[in-house]
């Protein structure tokens, strides 16, 4: 397995994002890992389904360009030199490019307590999922089948849990899938991709 290392770019073309690792959470001691992404002109909204943490703060510093994002039921603008935070335990989607140029984002995500592993099988999700849609095994939207979804998702839980359910729920309802997905042969991460 190729070890992913601070300073690689990732690419999902087909949801018009590349993301740059800047300081993974090893380096931090499961404190935060930071990273930076590009999204192509109205790219990115679907790029991560709703979700929420229930122990970790994320933070996004516009660098360039118009984001739009929703935080709780609410979606919001927000521009160059502006910053989004979202708190623990609200569901979000993550900014996405508003405007007719890229958009350009620091993130910063992190986790009280420290989290190590959480923030690791946060990032190999999106290690995992850039991968596969750079081999075209994604819907239109960059995002894996619900199978794959599930074998990568339960090991992001409960440091990461969908939109609408409870971290035990998540649990049940994913932890199912995703015995099925092992079954059809799906993996959380890949070796042509690697993982951090």
């Amino acid at each position: 397995m190729t070890k992913i290392t601070s300073g690689t770019w990732i690419e999902n073309p087909v949801a018009g994002q590349r993301a740059l690792l800047v300081k993974l959470p090893a380096e931090t001691g499961g404190r935060y890992f930071e990273m930076e992404y590009i999204c192509q002109p109205f790219t990115g909204k679907y790029a991560i389904p709703s979700h929420y943490h229930p122990a970790c703060t994320e933070r996004f510093e516009i660098l360039s360009g118009k984001a739009r994002y929703r935080l709780g039921k609410v979606e919001g603008t927000a521009g160059v030199g502006e910053t989004v935070l979202f708190p623990p335990g609200i569901e979000h989607i993550h900014p996405w490019s508003d405007s007719n140029e890229e958009l350009h984002i620091r993130m910063f995500s992190e986790a009280n307590p420290p989290d190590l592993a959480g923030l690791n099988a946060n990032i190999n999700t999106g290690i995992t999922n850039f991968g596969l849609a750079r081999d075209g095994k994604v819907d239109q939207n960059g995002l894996p089948n619900l199978l794959q979804q599930a074998v990568s998702g339960i090991k992001n839980i409960p440091g990461a849990v969908p939109a609408g359910m409870s971290p035990g729920t998540a649990r049940i309802v994913i932890g199912f899938l995703a015995l099925l997905g092992h079954a059809f042969g799906y993996h959380a991460t890949y070796p042509e991709y690697g993982d951090v």
